[in-house]
């Protein structure tokens, strides 16, 4: 159900505790969104679903995408679109089909890491982090994004769309990525970027950096940690 670095659990759980043998106080784990987080997806898809949208003569707005549809999957979120646009889902099949034909061949290499990514990564895993990934984005698509920035070694857990039965700000996929790290809640944090995703890391009881790479800093809960760049992001999970 879960992809662990193409080894079996049980391996790969006896070199996690070994791991937290070596981090005796603090945070242990990192669990990362993808869009928005890693990768400065964003601007691509809002690009793409609002083409969609035009041929169904829905005027999609970036602030109303950003802060309605960000953290959660297109299945979901073409309904809050619609019901906010329409009144209705009338085009709901219709939208739904237009989508899975302009993304079924596409490669994603338009998409990218945001600066200082990569780095944070390595120093989080020479820093003895374990790092996990809960997206609500389907397995094919964080698949092809993490082979086309090499960011797959990274990570001992990730958790796709198919794994999940609800989807931020609901806490199902927090909660499913830390228990297969199998490490205690208090000893992880969550990195997101949206408020769907900050919400749904508090609703799972697992302390929370929030990036501003798609929020405004006003619009950020409170109980949340403001990282502005993911140069600050070691140092505030180190200090936690």
């Amino acid at each position: 159900m879960i992809k662990i670095e193409g080894v079996k659990k049980k391996v790969v759980h006896t070199r996690l505790r070994k791991i937290m043998l070596l981090r005796a106080s603090g945070k242990k784990a990192v669990i990362f969104d993808l869009d928005g987080t890693l990768i400065n997806s964003i601007p691509f898809h809002f690009g793409e679903h609002k083409e969609i949208f035009k041929r169904l003569g829905v005027n999609l707005e970036l602030e109303f995408f950003e802060k309605k549809c960000n953290g959660t999957k297109p299945d979901e979120f073409y309904k809050t679109i619609l019901l906010h646009y329409t009144g209705s889902l009338r085009l709901y099949k219709k939208a739904i089909l237009l989508k899975e034909k302009v993304f079924a061949h596409e490669s994603y290499k338009g998409i990218k890491t945001f600066p200082g990514v990569r780095g944070l990564l390595d120093k989080l895993t020479d820093s003895g982090y374990v790092l996990a990934l809960a997206s609500s984005s389907g397995e094919k698509y964080i698949a092809k994004n993490l082979a086309n920035n090499k960011l797959k070694k990274y990570f001992h857990v990730i958790v796709g769309s198919s794994h999940i039965k609800y989807t931020k700000p609901n806490p199902f996929i927090f909660n499913l990525a830390q228990k297969e790290l199998g490490i205690p809640k208090e000893s992880c944090v969550i990195v997101e970027d949206s408020i769907n995703g900050v919400i749904a890391a508090r609703r799972a009881h697992i302390d929370c950096i929030c990036l501003l790479t798609s929020e405004k800093r006003k619009d950020v809960p409170k109980f949340a940690v403001i990282a502005k760049s993911h140069k600050k992001i070691y140092d505030i999970i180190k200090k936690m």
